[in-house]
């Protein structure tokens, strides 16, 4: 990469200690890189999709550099209902629309885990599964592919496609 590229980090805290490993994970993959990044932080992982398309319909971070890429990281834990299903499905869903449309290359670190020692574990960045800095390095990849392709960054306009 020419420049090092300026990513946004959405984080949903639904699970603090869970997003803390997945942010610790994901600022030192970036730091790594030096890349340079900001953090916005959402209630749970529903609330990822619509943060990003309001950032990247903006364009700009609050320092006015435009954002290059973006991580999402948050966490569903199975429970007794199907409710975990339709948070997984449309969080996950909406991540990959937003990204699509308004082509931000996006690294997704968004956990849907049956149980909580299963997220622990795939959150801690120590260990092998480390998905927060897994998150950011797919992030920078994406970046690459869309710069070879010659797409460069730029403010995002909303799509022509409804969301």
């Amino acid at each position: 990469m020419p420049t090092k590229p300026h990513v946004l980090i959405i984080e949903a805290r639904f699970y603090d200690e869970n997003a803390d490993q997945l942010l610790a994970g994901a600022k030192a993959a970036l730091d790594k890189s030096g890349a340079t990044y900001e953090v916005l932080t959402v209630p749970g992982i529903l609330e990822l999709p619509p943060a990003a398309h309001f950032a990247f319909t903006k364009g700009a971070g609050t320092d006015g550099r435009v954002y290059n890429g973006l991580v999402v990281l948050g966490c569903a834990v199975k429970g007794e209902t199907d409710h975990y299903e339709h948070v997984c499905r449309e969080s996950m869903a909406g991540v990959r629309q937003v990204s699509m449309l308004l082509q931000i290359p996006t690294g997704n670190g968004i956990l849907t885990c049956p149980t909580w020692e299963l997220a622990q574990a795939r959150a801690n960045p120590k260990g092998a599964d480390d998905v927060g800095g897994r998150a950011a390095r797919a992030c920078l990849r994406m970046i690459e592919v869309k710069q070879q392709f010659s797409l460069q960054a730029q403010p995002h306009s909303p799509s022509k496609y409804t969301l």
